[in-house]
């Protein structure tokens, strides 16, 4: 075992990759969180002469921009012909973020994982560090070190999953295009990217391409503050209850929308658009109140008899921060979201997907439209069990 330091004259992580590909080794890993055209250049030559008669996977994460359009061209083109990249994004607030680099023969291998990307500062000029693991697999602590390594690998490459993908030109192009990768400047500047955000991204395409996986969370820390609702509800939604129809517990809510949920109404110049309002129905509330935090977070309306709100409601959608109000009343037979956001934003047929946040986030539910006829919506449609009796269209589910 080797500690790596940078920065260093010598034997910084650029230099360890440039060594491996000039060995006998037979496959070459790797997972990193970002690439960068000034990174891939120092290794591309070196990598695509390995890559010529040995195999190559390299798993790429996208968030944050940290990744380029030039770095994944240019580490495609690299990895010709018997390697590929794979794109690794999840949706939902969990960063992609390893770094690791594996090499290996029938009999032996070498690890390294710490701080550097395939940037040049990461391999070279940051202030780095990682550790270099010498591994000889007739051992069998040893082998059993490697298939631990190369065990996390395999998880991040399920194509299944939905949150990996396979890079190729077309899928280079759309990333492009939707701007979950952009260009970076033309100007010399350090590390400098054309202008765009996260909240630039085409949330639609972004959608089709990638799931939204819902990872393990961190636990509450001891001592933390938290309102006697939040705490509540938290305990809530751990439990393990068979009340309604098997969904308490479930911190994701998906629902097929109509036009009620998302048409304007009346549209002659006498009249005026309905309220903005789409129509949870009462047994999908019923079935897991603790997602809604129904009944405890609604007030009674002073202004209408029986009806009860829980008003400003901080949802995260489309990239924005959003407020919705959340109502019912005993002379309606449904529950229901007032937001022109969300009913501006679906068509008939389309999932509304809600989740809810983590309680350290400032708002309290993730919320998304899926457009009906794509990947996404076929994936989350399967969880919508529930059927609501006179409206056999309308279907809804928790997961």
């Amino acid at each position: 075992m080797e500690y790596l330091r940078q920065p260093a004259t010598a034997n910084r992580l650029g230099d360890c990759l440039i060594a491996n590909f000039e060995r006998e080794w037979t496959h070459f890993r790797a997972a990193v969180a970002f690439v960068k055209r000034s990174g891939v250049k120092h290794i591309a030559g070196p990598l695509a002469s390995f890559a010529q008669s040995r195999q190559v996977e390299v798993i790429v994460g996208i968030d944050h921009n940290g990744t380029s359009y030039e770095g994944l061209r240019d580490l495609l083109a690299a990895v010709q012909p018997n390697g590929r990249i794979i794109v690794f994004h999840n949706r939902l607030v969990h960063t992609f973020h390893p770094k690791v680099y594996v090499f290996k023969s029938e009999n032996a291998a070498e690890v390294i994982t710490g701080s550097g990307n395939l940037t040049e500062g990461g391999l070279f000029t940051n202030y780095e560090a990682s550790i270099r693991l010498n591994l000889d697999l007739t051992k069998d602590e040893h082998a059993n070190t490697l298939d631990s390594v190369e065990y996390g690998l395999d998880q991040w490459s399920r194509l299944e999953q939905g949150t990996a993908q396979v890079l190729d030109e077309d899928l280079l192009r759309t990333l492009r295009k939707s701007r979950l990768v952009l260009m970076e400047a033309t100007s010399p500047t350090k590390g400098g990217m054309s202008k765009g955000s996260a909240s630039d991204v085409d949330l639609e395409i972004a959608s089709i391409l990638f799931s939204a996986l819902s990872e393990h969370r961190a636990p509450v820390a001891a001592g933390a503050l938290y309102s006697p609702a939040e705490s509540k509800n938290n305990v809530a939604q751990g439990a393990q209850t068979t009340k309604g129809q098997g969904f308490a517990g479930r911190n994701r809510f998906a629902m097929t929308l109509q036009q009620t949920d998302v048409g304007v109404g009346q549209t002659s110049p006498s009249t005026s658009k309905r309220s903005p309002e789409i129509f949870i129905p009462l047994s999908a509330r019923n079935a897991n109140p603790n997602f809604w935090n129904w009944p405890d977070g609604f007030r009674t309306d002073p202004e209408k008899t029986g009806k009860l709100d829980r008003t400003n409601v901080p949802i995260r959608f489309a990239g924005k921060s959003v407020s919705i109000n959340m109502m019912t009343w005993p002379d309606k037979h449904d529950f229901r979201l007032r937001s022109a956001a969300l009913r501006d934003a679906g068509h008939v047929g389309d999932l509304l997907l809600i989740e809810k946040a983590e309680p350290s986030l400032d708002f309290e539910y993730y919320v998304e439209i899926i457009p009906n006829g794509t990947r996404q919506h076929a994936r989350h449609l399967i969880h919508c069990t529930g059927v609501v009796r006179g409206r056999s269209r309308k279907r809804y589910g928790y997961f």
